[in-house]
């Protein structure tokens, strides 16, 4: 029997579950894990949710904060700036999807003719070769132009706001729903630690834990997303660990090991054949 430390605990991960259909599981081992281990195994999943909640509200401000400037930018250039009449030469598409269109203006800066590139993005309008444009430019850097409609934003800058508009909210929602289960659980856990046992499964993601103390008797419970998808059968059939109360369960699979989230449940019906749990 191996000794387990916190390393090689397991959880399914969203990427072989979401879009591979798979878990991350290895071959089921006789693993011996104490209590104290998976405790820290909760807290860590507590831990990682948090900094991704953290994570994605930094981006969120981020992209806030990033778009407020870039605005500010562009208002004070075409406030301030000297404003000659332009000329689209060129419209260049973006080099790959999501990075906005470019135009090439031809115009005037104390009377010498130069042709420069502006960023589009999707409040810009549409324009075509030849159309007249006003440009506007800093007197103290004629580099910077911008265009009624074409801010002209900085790609560098372009690039990491739309990467903070993308995953801020995701990683907001996905670490806060992963703090408050694991939370919740750790919690449960200080109320009322790990209990031993093994594990029958009775309907879809239903199973029957038989505690190793006669007191505990027996306990129905459910498997909660998204660790209910694919748990191979020989993981499942076999000892655990049951910790919390109600419907703040953690069950650790020794036999992987790995680490779920559940909830109880009363029994209903009769008792189904032992199978395993459906990959959809």
């Amino acid at each position: 029997m191996i000794e387990a430390d916190l390393s090689d605990i397991r959880r399914l991960r969203l990427h072989t579950v979401a879009i591979r259909g798979l878990d991350d599981l290895i071959r089921p081992s006789e693993y011996r894990v104490r209590p104290e281990v998976a405790t820290r195994a909760v807290r860590r999943l507590r831990l990682r949710g948090g900094l991704m909640l953290l994570s994605g509200l930094a981006l969120v401000v981020g992209f806030m904060t990033g778009a407020t400037v870039l605005e500010d930018r562009a208002a004070g250039l075409e406030a301030t700036g000297v404003r000659v009449p332009g000329v689209v030469v060129q419209v260049r598409q973006g080099f790959v999807r999501g990075v906005p269109d470019s135009i090439e203006v031809r115009f005037a800066v104390d009377g010498a003719e130069r042709v420069r590139s502006m960023n589009l993005n999707d409040g810009s309008p549409v324009l075509n070769p030849g159309d007249e444009i006003t440009v506007f430019y800093d007197r103290d850097d004629p580099e910077r132009i911008g265009a009624p409609g074409v801010p002209n934003d900085p790609f560098w800058a372009f690039i990491p706001i739309v990467v903070a508009f993308v995953l801020g909210p995701s990683l907001s929602v996905a670490g806060a729903i992963g703090y408050g289960r694991w939370r919740r659980r750790a919690r449960a856990l200080r109320r009322r630690g790990w209990r031993p046992g093994r594990a029958d499964i009775v309907r879809s993601r239903t199973l029957t834990i038989r505690f190793d103390d006669p007191a505990d008797g027996r306990q129905t419970i459910a498997l909660t997303r998204p660790v209910m998808l694919p748990v191979p059968r020989e993981i499942v059939l076999g000892p655990v660990l049951v910790g919390g109360t109600g419907k703040r369960l953690t069950v650790l699979f020794l036999s992987g090991p790995v680490l779920s989230a559940a909830k109880s449940r009363a029994a209903r019906g009769p008792r189904a054949r032992p199978g395993h749990l459906p990959t959809r």
